[in-house]
């Protein structure tokens, strides 16, 4: 007697952008998907809604990025930069030196929605308040069946895992081992109470390094304050509150860039996996997106990655599924595939970071660099932070050498500047504002 085949060829658990895309991308193609998700959409999620370039290119692909800004819910940055852990403010506009925005601002409750919404239009079922409590693989049959807390079961003969950081089922099943290693935290502030004046502004703070903060601007004008809490320095995961509510209230130039007047809405955190999982396969199985790790280790960015990973889990579904090479050693493709795409690049970023949190003083020099060279190097730099070019690029001549000379030029008083310090500039909060 012939095996039943299961309802549906893929089930995935957890509809973020690295999930409903993966949706996206397998239900058309004709493959039959499953989305769970435990919550009920539209829902909030904790991010710094800084969406890059790649991210950007998955979206126009699904339509989603068009339906976005023609519904004023992404604001394009073009005015940015940072404010180094010695006080050098490099703000500068980059637009006229980047073919598109490296960044646009959109609210994850607003984004995440329409990726589900377009999986839905092409075929995907989606199952909300679905929350995975456990998943057996029947290897005789070739089926995975997931059972939900409330009791309820779907089956598939391909487990997607794209639960998060967290990731509370790949845990189960043995693949991701150990807690999430860093944290972020996230609130919006109200647009009528702040004159800040920017797109996007990171802040390196010296007891925060590697990790940093950041103000990014939102559609109709509200801001997003993130923060960034990484493993290499003085601060904890434990710390985030704390860091998150003095940052605000005492950092010279974070507290005057958002201003006095400040509506500030609450604080919301959230785990990051950092730096890839060794192994993001299994019989059956493919991890994907925060749960898997896919987020880069210099500047939490994931969205773009994961994103990037479920087009690659997708291909690599389609040329397998339909001769049923559904192994561990088969789907070991898709670990390489999405290694050599971004991987590699999370291993120089690791490294990056590791360096600024012992020299704080290579991003002051950095930041020395973007202030005398201006928006053609900026552009540079943007491009490679927000990963549009692999964190090598920063060994290229064209950002070493006014790197070189910066530092010279510090180190010699050439232009007989001060040392660099909130104290030592009394314009930056006018820097910050005045590049609106």
């Amino acid at each position: 007697m012939p095996l039943m085949q299961p309802r549906f060829d893929v089930v995935i658990a957890g509809a973020g952008p690295g999930g409903a895309t993966c949706a996206w991308y397998l239900a058309r193609a004709g493959l039959r998907v499953a989305l769970l998700d435990r919550h009920t959409f539209p829902r909030d999620k904790v991010c710094g809604d800084a969406i890059c370039s790649r991210a950007q290119m998955h979206l126009s692909r699904m339509g989603v990025l068009q339906e976005i800004m023609a519904n004023d819910e992404g604001h394009p940055a073009a005015i940015g930069g940072m404010v180094s852990p010695g006080g050098v403010v490099a703000i500068g506009d980059s637009s006229g030196h980047i073919a598109s925005s490296p960044v646009i601002a959109i609210r994850r409750i607003d984004m995440d929605h329409r990726i589900v919404v377009a999986a839905q239009t092409a075929g995907a079922t989606l199952l909300e308040r679905f929350d995975v409590a456990d998943a057996t693989l029947d290897r005789t049959a070739g089926t995975w069946t997931v059972l939900s807390a409330a009791g309820a079961t779907v089956q598939g003969r391909v487990l997607v895992a794209a639960d998060g950081a967290n990731s509370r089922l790949a845990r189960r099943l043995g693949v991701v081992d150990g807690p999430a290693e860093a944290v972020c935290s996230r609130a919006y502030i109200a647009a009528p109470s702040t004159s800040f004046g920017c797109d996007g502004v990171a802040f390196y703070r010296r007891d925060l390094l590697p990790g940093y903060c950041a103000l990014f601007r939102e559609s109709r004008e509200e801001l997003n304050f993130c923060l960034y809490i990484i493993p290499g320095g003085g601060a904890g995961t434990g710390d985030l509150r704390a860091m998150h509510e003095s940052v605000l209230r005492d950092d010279p130039f974070v507290s005057r860039a958002v201003g006095p007047r400040a509506e500030i809405g609450a604080m919301k955190g959230a785990p990051l996996r950092l730096g890839g999982i060794q192994r993001s396969y299994a019989d059956h199985l493919i991890v994907l997106g925060d749960a898997a790790g896919q987020i880069d280790p210099l500047t939490g960015e994931g969205i773009q990655y994961a994103m990037d990973a479920a087009e690659i889990a997708a291909e690599t579904l389609q040329s397998l599924l339909p001769p049923g090479r559904l192994t561990e050693a088969d789907l070991s493709v898709y670990h390489a595939r999405w290694y050599r795409a971004f991987g590699r690049d999370f291993a120089w970023s690791a490294r990056i970071a590791a360096l600024c949190a012992r020299h704080p003083g290579l991003l002051d020099t950095g930041a020395r660099a973007l202030r005398d060279h201006g928006a053609p190097l900026l552009g540079q730099w943007a491009e490679v932070m927000t990963g549009a070019r692999p964190k090598t690029h920063f060994l290229r001549p064209a950002i070493v050498m006014p790197m070189l000379q910066s530092l010279l030029r510090h180190t010699f008083r050439l232009r007989g500047e001060p040392p660099a310090g909130p104290s030592q500039e009394p314009d930056a909060t006018a820097i910050l504002r005045r590049a609106a």
